[in-house]
């Protein structure tokens, strides 16, 4: 019989899940590797001995990781089970560390909680926006509509307010309890699915409207676009939002947001052409999964709005300040800094918006000369 080791006393009454997001793959040589079905879509290969500690986290609930030690070393019957007993720990460590073992309600997603209210306050979604998306599907009493990848509910707040059956399809659990507990205070109401939008077509539903905020470009398209198909009623509507930040050169928060920026460069082509090559891009993913769901409306707007330090808690998560290998505390007291000592009127910016309108039945015409009208101006919010 293996006796428990002194030393695992600490971790025994914890436990760990597989990560749902997290699914096991198999190479063409027989190896096993597990695929994350979400942005970053990391792999983490797998030895026979991490497999087996994946199997048995994997079931519902998840298992504690006393047991998962115990159990594997019945099932390998090492030689030297104290040697295999560290082996199998610094396993499930490394695993963990990976995100491919979480904690069975811990955050699956780089966005939480702690983003939710500057989330809601200082990035809310445009009410002419939402007004147009509400008028263009029909959306009333009756209508059933999803928003995809939510974030805490700032466009699917307002769809609720014009429809009591809206749902949301969100992988962060702390986005969802924040979407919901909003919607409670307000006296709405918002049913939460916490799954990644790739597994949509998993997913059975009808629905007059499905909507998707500034996130496909996370996501993989083709599995959206099946799911889309599958889940949208007969003549719903698919709106597909995009959003860029225009800021001078001048603007406090240009270092970090602007054109050029230890985050990236972002693109000299215009946003309106982007838009429009979007547009013929998932009008041609339609076709090419064979759906019937077609294009029908390319919109552009432009917004004037703040973009001041409560925008960059919304938008700048923890992986985006590891990626730039500086101190949390240090970047958000300079970048404060920055604002407060910047001119009155200097945080002002332009967020340019495009809204792709698809439809389930609409012809798949070919939407290579697209052209948008000119974008609207729309007050903030």
């Amino acid at each position: 019989m293996v006796m428990p080791s002194p030393h695992t006393a600490s971790p025994a009454a914890r436990r760990l899940v597989a990560s749902p997001v997290f699914a096991l793959m198999h190479a063409a040589d027989g190896a096993c590797f597990v695929m994350q079905e979400a942005e970053p879509y990391a792999q983490y290969w797998l030895t026979e001995r991490e497999r087996l500690v994946f199997a048995l986290f994997g079931r519902k609930g998840g298992a504690g990781v006393r047991g998962v030690v115990d159990a594997l070393l019945i099932l390998r019957a090492p030689r030297d089970a104290e040697a295999e007993r560290g082996r199998i720990e610094r396993a499930i460590a490394g695993m963990r560390g990976a995100g491919v073992l979480t904690e069975p309600d811990g955050e699956l997603s780089r966005y939480g909680a702690a983003m939710a209210r500057d989330y809601l306050e200082h990035r809310p979604f445009p009410r002419a926006l939402a007004g147009r998306i509400i008028a263009r599907a029909g959306i009333g009493e009756e209508s059933r509509v999803l928003d995809l990848a939510s974030g805490p509910g700032s466009l699917a707040l307002q769809l609720a307010q014009a429809c009591p059956n809206v749902s949301i399809m969100e992988l962060s659990r702390g986005f969802c309890a924040a979407a919901q507990a909003e919607a409670a205070a307000r006296g709405l109401r918002i049913t939460a699915i916490n799954e990644s939008c790739n597994r949509l077509a998993q997913h059975e539903g009808s629905y007059h409207a499905i909507t998707i905020s500034q996130a496909l470009h996370w996501l993989d398209q083709a599995q959206v676009c099946q799911g889309v198909s599958r889940n949208l009623a007969p003549g719903g509507r698919f709106f597909v939002i995009d959003a860029a930040i225009s800021l001078p050169d001048a603007h406090p928060l240009s270092y970090i947001l602007g054109d050029r920026t230890p985050l990236g460069d972002k693109s000299a082509v215009p946003f309106a052409v982007q838009a429009a090559e979007r547009f013929r891009r998932l009008g041609q993913l339609f076709a090419g999964l064979g759906t019937v769901v077609g294009g029908v409306e390319l919109g552009l707007y432009r917004q004037v709005r703040p973009i001041d330090e409560g925008f960059a808690r919304a938008f700048l998560s923890r992986t985006h300040l590891a990626g730039l290998g500086t101190d949390a505390a240090a970047f958000w007291q300079d970048l404060a800094l920055r604002c407060a000592s910047a001119a009155p009127g200097a945080g002002m910016g332009v967020l340019e918006w495009s809204v792709m309108e698809f439809r389930e039945g609409a012809p798949q015409d070919d939407l290579a000369g697209i052209s948008a009208a000119p974008a609207q101006e729309i007050a903030f919010p």
